[in-house]
């Protein structure tokens, strides 16, 4: 049913782009509909990261949980590796109601609340674990800014640190120079090209493969297991350990939707993404690990920077620029990371 449900959102994407995105939302939901027939409702759940990647096992596993929790009152359907659309996609058809739940953070629900641009600040957290600490710390502040909007945060995934892979060695901030670097849809990250001298090229995940094969882009930042589960190091064979982000994925869902449930099973998800988010950030490190130790026997050649300052202090200062200019509000929760940061 999943492989018909993709079938026909590849054919629509194909036809009519993104317009029609959230035909393939109302498709997925009619299809999995008859699937979940036994419960009282349908939970379907969209990411951009294919099967393997830590974000969707853990999906998986919240899949069992909330079935296990609601005692089988609700039904998941996950669709993973953008089967339903592009991150920006699945986010306005969650915003619009046409599917219930998306992991996604910048390019996506951060085009509607960008306010949230803000829990990716770069060198903020030194490792996965202060990502996790901080944005504990920061939930309630991010749940504020996405519920006018019209979403429900419910949970976190954890992703990181993001590097630089390249057609080209890169070892200082020199070699950025025209560098024509692929980021996130978001403004964020084109400033971080802009600062370290690079050329921003701003495309969806999906696009980033046949963009280094063509030469469009000749250099990324990702993670490591983005980097490995989408293949990139086949064409490009040069890693800079940058570490300038880690970032949380935060679980979102529909809020009319999601107001509508029952108490109880209001609960369950939100019960069911806090164990999830716990259980991807177990198995995140091992993935990472599992990437880099990929890479290498690919032929990735990885170097450390001989300076990391040269990257990080312009980021760190167009960091206090950038939130400044967001407002009170956005640059009070900037201020908050900044005091529980370990950097």
């Amino acid at each position: 049913m999943n492989a018909m449900c993709n079938r026909i959102a590849n054919q629509v994407r194909r036809v009519a782009g993104v317009a029609l995105a959230t035909i393939i939302g109302s498709i997925a939901g009619l299809l999995a509909a008859g699937e979940a027939s036994a419960a009282d409702v349908t939970l379907r759940v969209g990411n951009v990261y294919p099967a393997t990647h830590s974000i969707p096992v853990a999906t998986n596993e919240f899949k069992k949980l909330v079935e296990q929790k609601s005692k089988g009152r609700i039904a998941v359907q996950v669709f993973n590796n953008s089967e339903l659309g592009s991150e920006r996609e699945m986010a306005e058809m969650v915003k619009n109601g046409s599917l219930e739940m998306v992991l996604s953070g910048l390019p996506g629900t951060g085009a509607y609340v960008p306010e949230i641009e803000v829990m990716e600040a770069f060198y903020m957290y030194k490792n996965v674990e202060d990502l996790a600490r901080i944005s504990a710390a920061i939930r309630d502040d991010l749940q504020e800014f996405m519920l006018p909007k019209g979403f429900v945060l419910v949970g976190m995934m954890y992703q990181g640190p993001r590097i630089t892979l390249s057609t080209k060695p890169l070892k200082t901030l020199e070699d950025f120079k025209g560098l024509r670097l692929r980021v996130p849809q978001t403004p964020l990250f084109v400033a971080l090209a802009k600062s370290w001298g690079a050329t921003p090229t701003a495309i969806s995940l999906t696009e980033v493969y046949t963009s280094l094969e063509s030469g469009v882009i000749t250099a990324l930042e990702a993670t490591a297991e983005t980097i490995v589960t989408s293949n990139f190091h086949e064409k490009a064979k040069n890693l800079l350990m940058t570490r300038h982000n880690y970032y949380p994925q935060p679980m979102v869902i529909n809020r009319t939707w999601f107001e509508k449930l029952p108490k109880d099973l209001q609960q369950a998800i939100v019960d069911a993404a806090k164990e999830a988010g716990q259980y991807q950030l177990g198995i995140h490190k091992a993935a990472e690990d599992k990437a880099m130790a990929t890479m290498r026997a690919s032929g990735v050649v990885v170097t450390e920077p001989a300076n990391i300052k040269e990257f990080r202090d312009p980021l760190i200062e167009m960091d206090k620029q950038y939130f400044a200019a967001k407002g009170p509000k956005v640059n009070a929760v900037f201020q908050k990371m900044l005091s529980m940061s370990s950097f």
